[in-house]
């Protein structure tokens, strides 16, 4: 496999996968996508979906109606013919029957759901080996490297549940770590899972340490610092230090939408 090939590919599926979620209530075409991505209709939703485990506009479906569920749960939708309409039904019944058999309940049946803060535990991280890629540039590109690294995974046919995704931050000091135009960090795999050495990457430690962890649903991005201090104030416990910030990935898919995203963001500490 010409790995560099391989993770170009993934970086177009990507792409398109970013493009849907943020024109989701837009008219998508399968031609349309096809284009973007660089390949004919037929390969496109192949490949799409050999990754994805769905096609392209399978993800569209439900993740209109996953955005639907996500309006109901935060309450103030005017009518729910109106989202229907939205998520492109012609009518009420047939959204609703979509949607019960995504979720199991009707629209109606929905709870509103109540906001919570940023919350955390502390706990003791042992330390790891990781196989790993650096990168250094700016935040919003550093996926091509961790496309690369799946790039790598995936040519020795390790399997999805082997592949253990970590980010660690090196200039992980408090005042850097959320910056966006910015990022030194190294896209990594536990090793031990994996098996064997995987060709093309490097060998190093995840490090180990106390850290204040926040469970992250919805988003990869970090918490602000005064997020972080705030949350910490509020236990009054523990203080940040300077030292590599870690991210942990707990996606249970291939290209998860926005609302889909799981992380686990690992924020060194000392009792104060």
């Amino acid at each position: 496999m010409n790995i560099h090939a391989a993770t170009r590919k993934l970086n177009r599926l990507r792409r398109v996968a970013q493009h849907i979620d943020r024109h989701l209530f837009e008219p998508l075409r399968l031609a349309d996508l096809a284009e973007l991505a660089a390949m004919s209709r037929f390969h496109f939703e192949r490949v799409f979906a050999g990754y994805a485990g769905e096609t392209p506009l399978a993800r569209v479906r439900r993740l209109r109606l996953a955005r639907a569920k996500q309006q109901l749960e935060h309450g103030g939708v005017g009518s729910v013919l109106t989202l229907a309409l939205d998520c492109g039904y012609d009518s009420h019944e047939g959204f609703t029957r979509a949607f019960k058999q995504q979720f199991g309940l009707s629209p109606s049946c929905v709870p509103v759901q109540p906001a919570t803060g940023l919350s955390f535990t502390v706990s003791r991280l042992p330390a790891h080996e990781i196989q790993y890629l650096d990168f250094q540039g700016r935040m919003d590109e550093a996926w091509l490297s961790f496309d690369e690294l799946r790039a790598r995974a995936l040519a020795q046919g390790i399997a999805r549940e082997r592949r253990k995704g970590w980010a660690v931050h090196l200039e992980g000091e408090a005042h850097t770590w959320a910056a966006p135009h910015a990022a030194v960090l190294r896209a990594a795999l536990l090793s031990a899972p994996l098996g064997m050495q995987v060709p093309g990457l490097q060998r190093g430690r995840l490090p180990g340490g106390t850290y204040a962890v926040f469970e992250l649903h919805g988003s990869h991005d970090a918490p602000s610092r005064e997020q972080i201090d705030g949350a910490l104030a509020l236990q009054g416990e523990w203080r940040v230090v300077d030292g590599p910030v870690l991210r942990r990935f707990d996606n249970p898919m291939y290209l998860p939408a926005d609302h889909e995203r799981r992380a686990a963001f690992h924020v060194p500490v000392v009792r104060r």
